[in-house]
């Protein structure tokens, strides 16, 4: 993420000045599994017992709010304390913070997390999200679902109108903007009805290339007519996936080109 965006989830946190207080507590008081964090993965908690040096260990960063108390960051490290202890619950030291809201804690979570080089993008798009400190995010994952698709950023379900790809869909709204990115999805979804195909990572950065290319002599009715009859998994073959945004761009002009009379111009840099 950008400095801004990391700049505006240290704001909350810069307005809390409980420094915290260390506590012991036992594991079973302690709450994880909050929307904000990553999933626990089991591979992570397996390292972290072949590699345990507590020498190293710090103290668990812990929030207490509504009575409870959540793990902001060390779940995994609970995890792996409590296989090594035989599946029992046992007293571990805690950074305990007291006052801060719901919001505070997904934004001391990112930063925690990704200070610590663990959070993918997906999982850190998914905590500012719950921060509610970056409005782009918010935004974007608005417009999502305006045009009737789910941003999966916890684990993918692979059903129809399910978007994965993360780093795509930002460089898209950047490089469209709000109001042209929400097209770009409605132009999807009316002519490839959120099939995974159509919703992979080359097709998206295609798509996004080929509208910022061709916005204003684009007829939104005459794409979803003409490239409803094209199959997404045509463009990827013939793209070779993972190939660069160009190569989809062109290929969606190219079957745009073929579907009726009026022609788009070649307008891509050679």
């Amino acid at each position: 993420m950008n400095s801004s965006k990391e700049h505006n989830a240290k704001g909350i946190l810069d307005r809390f000045t409980n420094p915290g207080k260390i506590q012991l507590i036992s594991t079973v008081n302690l709450h994880s599994g909050l929307p904000y964090q990553r999933p626990v993965r089991p591979g992570h908690v397996k390292h972290l017992i072949r590699t345990w040096n507590p020498t190293y260990l710090t103290p668990v960063e812990v929030s207490y709010r509504d009575g409870k108390y959540n793990i902001v960051n060390g779940q995994h490290r609970i995890e792996a304390m409590r296989k090594m202890n035989g599946g029992e619950n046992l007293m571990v030291q805690c950074l305990v913070y007291t006052g801060l809201t719901y919001q505070q804690e997904a934004a001391m979570y990112y930063l925690l997390d990704k200070t610590s080089g663990h959070l993918k993008l997906a999982n850190a798009m998914n905590a500012l999200l719950e921060s509610g400190t970056d409005p782009s995010i918010i935004d974007i994952k608005q417009r999502i679902e305006r045009a009737g698709f789910t941003w999966a950023l916890g684990k993918p379900a692979g059903v129809t109108y399910e978007i994965k790809p993360v780093r795509e869909i930002i460089n898209a709204y950047q490089k469209l903007g709000g109001h042209t990115f929400s097209r770009m999805l409605g132009l999807m979804a009316g002519a490839w009805h959120g099939t995974q195909n159509s919703l992979k990572s080359g097709m998206i950065s295609g798509m996004a290339l080929f509208l910022k290319t061709h916005e204003t002599e684009l007829e939104d009715y005459e794409f979803i007519r003409r490239l409803s009859q094209v199959d997404p998994a045509e463009i990827i073959q013939l793209a070779q996936v993972d190939r660069p945004a160009m190569r989809y761009a062109r290929l969606i002009r190219k079957k745009y080109n073929e579907q009726g009379a009026k022609m788009l111009p070649d307008r891509f840099r050679k």
